[in-house]
């Protein structure tokens, strides 16, 4: 029961609360923190929160603390700006918790949410409750000085210790987002154990007994100091400073993009949030910062009981305080992690794709490797480009790369590519998705030519049954299309030197071989040397013939170190009689790229390879049908 003669006494100036409750505290969350923080402060282990929806909405936050009596009510509770740090000599709670409260306005947060606040507390067996309503507080504010009404005082009871508080008058019509209340709780604090839970509306979903990591699904995460002690030596006094201030903390990148609520930097002190996101970067537009998160301990700028580093609202340190070389320090130890985490997630967001894709059964490296000194230079770059990119997906890196595969050995396409190259855009995404877009308006075109092709190939064809003269006509034929010979020879051109040479070092000798004509020698895109003896195609091939194209590949290697295992040699003809010895002859040499090929061979290759063509080009015209219709 009250005592009559027992006062409570709350002695304010309203501009106080207005400022710092009523207008500070104008959300639920951060006012939610600040009595979070009185129960860590009072070694509760138990915070149980409602909220009512019901027409009258209210809040009830009640915690299993120490609770307080009458006088601590009055003296502690009541009273604006007490420093309870200052005033009881110490910064640790009963319990051995660091104390989270240091300006004494936590109280007036509750204003800031309804106009009527009941509050009910217990200790050693004794309840105390009284109210405390906005408008009378308004009303006595000539006097400054509020005498709360008293429900209970000094009540016998076997009700546990702690202590409770109703929030009623609400100024909100809206149902309450409990979700939403949970996350931003976890973002506010990094306190919570098995051995301090917070209940919200006894539902266990909503439960909080455990710290969640910043991002709950990420894909790179790098501890200070542990991860970065390697580099140490290139930032070493902003190292010390971490070290010695015992400043711990992890950045996270995730896979995706961020919500923006998610992104950024918090900082804790004490476990409670001292700083809200912050990217620490004068370059935080960058893709990089869609995808980072992270938090870190800073307790040593609480440790003194005086000086206060915090905004009043707790949402951020006072980084433009005049002469605060320690939070200067501090913001330039993270300005230099971010920007290190930032390289790190380069790299290894670069080799995960890499790793992706040889999951898929494709080596990057050895593919490049593979390719001829000239091509080299223009597929690492433009694979680099795609792989480096932070805004392409690993899903889209991985059709891009199979795209920029099939495509590469086209002239055409290398040609398109160094052209981005030269104008410095290959590394945007619009020249890469591009370069994807060429190879349908390239397939389109290979089908047309592919289909002239065909026709060419039955022309051919024509000639070899009829038997024509391979100097008069299928040498003619052959140099006004190569690709007949070799799908990738673009151009057909007598190599002049070349044949000067064969000239000096086989000259005709009609005893010998009377219809022996001069080689063919040629390139393809890949750099590859042909040499090509055509024969009349009913002639019956000997081991000497066969012998002889082997010697001029052999010469050609000589003169041209640098053409070693790159040069082939063809002898053609329609005729695969052999006669005796020159069949094993031909088996040999073929592990040394010495090949007799029959001019119907090359016919079959061209018709496959053209038909491919065409129907790369058709896969592609589905491919985007269906997508249309998806």
């Amino acid at each position: 029961m009250a005592n009559s003669n027992k006062k409570l006494k709350f002695t304010f100036q309203i501009g106080t609360i207005d400022h710092l409750g009523v207008k500070l505290y104008s959300t639920i969350p951060p006012m939610i923190a600040e009595l979070i923080s009185n129960a860590w402060d009072a070694d509760a282990h138990n915070v149980y929160m409602y909220f009512n929806d019901a027409s009258p909405k209210s809040i009830i936050v009640r915690d299993d603390g120490s609770g307080m009596d009458f006088d601590e009510l009055n003296d502690k509770f009541l009273k604006i700006g007490r420093n309870r740090r200052v005033s009881t000599n110490t910064d640790r709670t009963p319990g051995e918790r660091p104390v989270l409260g240091k300006k004494g306005l936590g109280k007036l947060s509750m204003f800031g949410i309804g106009k009527k606040i009941t509050i009910s507390t217990i200790k050693d067996g004794k309840k105390n409750s009284f109210v405390m309503d906005y408008d009378a507080i308004k009303a006595c504010s000539q006097q400054n000085t509020y005498e709360p009404v008293i429900l209970e005082y000094e009540a016998a009871t076997q009700e546990v210790s702690g202590t409770e508080i109703k929030i009623e008058n609400l100024a909100r019509q809206s149902g309450f987002d409990l979700e939403g209340i949970r996350k931003n709780i976890l973002s506010r604090f990094s306190i919570f154990s098995s051995d301090f839970v917070v209940h919200i509306n006894d539902d266990d979903n909503l439960k909080i007994d455990t710290n969640g990591i910043i991002t709950e699904n990420y894909q790179f995460k790098w501890d200070f100091p542990r991860d970065f002690s390697g580099e140490q030596q290139s930032f070493q006094s902003l190292y010390d400073f971490g070290v010695n201030n015992k400043i711990s903390g992890t950045i996270y990148t995730s896979a995706t993009p961020l919500s923006k609520k998610q992104q950024g930097i918090i900082l804790f002190s004490r476990g409670k949030l001292v700083q809200e996101s912050m990217s620490f970067s004068e370059r935080a537009n960058d893709n990089f910062f869609q995808y980072m998160a992270g938090s870190f301990a800073v307790d040593f700028i609480d440790e003194s009981p005086e000086v206060d580093n915090c905004s009043t609202d707790r949402k951020s340190l006072a980084w433009d305080t005049y002469g605060n070389t320690d939070l200067d320090i501090l913001k330039r130890l993270l300005e230099k992690l971010v920007s290190m985490t930032q390289n790190k997630w380069r790299l290894s967001r670069k080799e995960a794709k890499k790793q992706k894709i040889r999951e898929r059964g494709v080596d990057l490296d050895k593919w490049i490797d593979d390719l001829n000194p000239t091509e080299k230079p223009l597929a690492r770059k433009i694979v680099d480009a795609i792989l480096e990119n932070e805004s392409i997906s690993e899903d889209a890196v991985n059709n891009y790369i199979s795209y920029i595969r099939d495509m590469y050995g086209f002239t055409g396409f290398q040609d398109f590519t160094a052209k981005l190259d030269e104008l410095g855009v290959l590394g945007n995404e619009n020249a890469i998705k591009l370069l994807t877009d060429w190879s349908e308006i390239e397939a389109k075109e290979y089908a047309k030519i592919s289909m002239g092709r065909i026709k060419t190939i039955e022309q051919f064809d024509k000639y070899i049954r009829e038997n024509a003269s391979e100097n008069k006509v299928i040498q003619k034929f052959l140099e006004e299309f190569p690709w007949l010979l070799d799908p990738k020879m673009e151009k057909f051109e007598r190599e002049v030197t070349f044949s000067n040479l064969l000239k000096r070092k086989f000259p005709d000798d009609t005893e010998l071989e009377s219809n022996r004509r001069i080689d063919f020698l040629c390139t393809n895109s890949s750099g590859i040397v042909h040499v090509i003896e055509l024969k009349r195609p009913n002639i019956k091939l000997t081991s000497k013939q066969i012998q002889q194209i082997a010697e001029y590949v052999e010469f050609i290697e000589k003169q041209f170190p640098q053409t070693v295992n790159k040069v082939k040699g063809y002898l053609i003809s329609d005729n695969m009689t052999y006669e005796p010895g020159a069949e094993r002859v031909r088996r040999a040499l073929e592990s040394e790229d010495i090949f007799v090929k029959s001019y119907s061979d090359l016919l079959a290759e061209a018709r496959l390879y053209n038909n491919e063509l065409y129907n790369h080009y058709t896969k592609i015209e589905d491919k985007k049908k269906e997508s249309n219709r998806l």
